[in-house]
């Protein structure tokens, strides 16, 4: 039996380079997704038996003949559409590499390579440890305030030899400030059409109300209106006219994109106009088509993303990934008082270069929101104040399995 691993950049080359290296009677045994893209273990004249006795599975009976991948199924994959719906991909790659027979061998494959990747990694983080001991204590550091890998990496890589121990903390803070992107709005002093979109629950109601109250106390209540396009929450602009009442402001509604059109020419003459959009899921198989009837008024209005700052960091970074579809003026973060750990959001907005223009922390009607040029150190050190209530447990366990991919350099 010979077996052969192969690494390509997807699976259609993969198995191309499979079926010209092994032919059509090759079994697969496994295939993985890794960072340099599909690795796929593949054997010819396979001998289940054999395997079996290799990883000490008993065998009681003869060893079942594994079925080779069907060629024309595979010519038919290695030659399909690189964008075709990932669970008919998926289906097709089941159906044809993991014949019943390799199921349990394939288990205890994953299993002993699940295990080999445990203890690589946490020799990969001891090692590098031991060689950059104060490179391994700024990911420490920085893994407590929620960065992620990724991030983590890429500020560390900016930074020049460290030397010293007492610049552990300020040396990766300095270099988190410097990446951190935020951007000038002068929606208070100009006003202009804005319209706040995002998931369910951020904050949108309120943030629209600390920005009207702010920009009223300067231009006058006159000068701005607020338009409810949230048809799909019960009650949403019962909560903005609750608002709006306050500062002496009126609210206007709009059920679909042909009325906020007709409402955006109606109030062109207001120096204000913030818009209100419902909250969705970014899985709702309705947000593509919201999002471009929103994309229709793109000309006119400039669109925030509003991002709860007590998110995790998926979250955040699906969201920045499906919002993101509508050309963004930026960010409104919420709940800066409410996050554990601003580390997530940190690593979301850098990954994404998605500016903060606003940051908002507390519920206080116009005080709670601020400027974010004017608070990126602020930022910084409440990230590290966070630890003083929350204590994360990053054991050397939890850091060779999350950082050992980046624990490698120079500092």
């Amino acid at each position: 039996m010979k077996i052969k691993r192969y690494l390509d950049k997807d699976m259609r080359h993969v198995l191309r380079r499979v079926r010209e290296d092994q032919g059509p009677d090759a079994v697969i045994l496994s295939n993985r997704r890794v960072d340099e893209g599909i690795e796929v273990i593949a054997a010819i004249d396979y001998d289940e038996g054999l395997v079996r006795h290799a990883i000490g599975v008993r065998d009681d009976g003869p060893p079942a003949k594994a079925a080779p991948v069907d060629a024309e199924a595979l010519a038919r994959l290695a030659g399909s559409d690189e964008e075709a719906a990932p669970a008919q991909r998926a289906e097709i790659v089941a159906s044809q590499l993991a014949p019943e027979p390799l199921k349990e061998m394939q288990d205890e494959i994953s299993s002993l390579r699940g295990l080999l990747e445990t203890q690589l990694s946490g020799l990969i983080w001891r090692d590098a440890a031991e060689r950059s001991p104060m490179r391994a204590q700024m990911l420490r550091n920085l893994a407590r305030i929620g960065i992620t890998p990724d991030v983590a990496a890429m500020l560390l890589d900016r930074l020049d030899p460290i030397e010293d121990v007492r610049r552990l903390w300020d040396a990766p803070l300095s270099a988190l400030a410097q990446a951190l992107p935020v951007r000038e709005c002068a929606l208070v002093e100009e006003g202009g059409t804005f319209a706040l979109i995002g998931p369910t629950g951020v904050g949108k109601t309120t943030t629209i109300a600390k920005l009207a109250a702010r920009f009223a106390m300067t231009h006058g209540a006159d000068e701005v209106a607020l338009i409810s396009a949230d048809a799909f929450r019960i009650g949403a602009r019962e909560h903005l006219m609750a608002f709006a009442n306050i500062i002496g402001s009126r609210v206007y509604s709009a059920n679909d994109s042909e009325e906020l059109e007709a409402l955006l020419t109606r109030l062109e003459r207001k120096k204000l106009v913030l818009v209100d959009t419902e909250g969705r899921s970014p899985r709702d198989r309705a947000l593509a088509a919201r999002l471009a009837a929103y994309g229709d008024n793109a000309r006119r209005v400039r669109f925030f993303l509003t991002l709860s700052a007590a998110s995790q960091e998926a979250s955040l970074d699906e969201a920045v990934r499906r919002f993101g579809r509508v050309p963004l003026e930026g960010a409104i973060v919420t709940k800066i008082d409410e996050a554990a750990q601003l580390g997530c959001l940190f690593s979301a907005m850098i990954r994404h270069d998605l500016p903060a223009c606003w940051i908002a922390d507390g519920q206080q009607i116009p005080d709670d929101i601020h400027p974010a040029a004017r608070k990126k150190m602020w930022l910084v050190n409440r990230a590290v104040d966070c630890l003083e209530h929350t204590q994360p447990r990053l054991d050397d366990h939890t850091m060779a399995q999350n950082y050992s991919a980046v624990s490698t350099g120079h500092a």
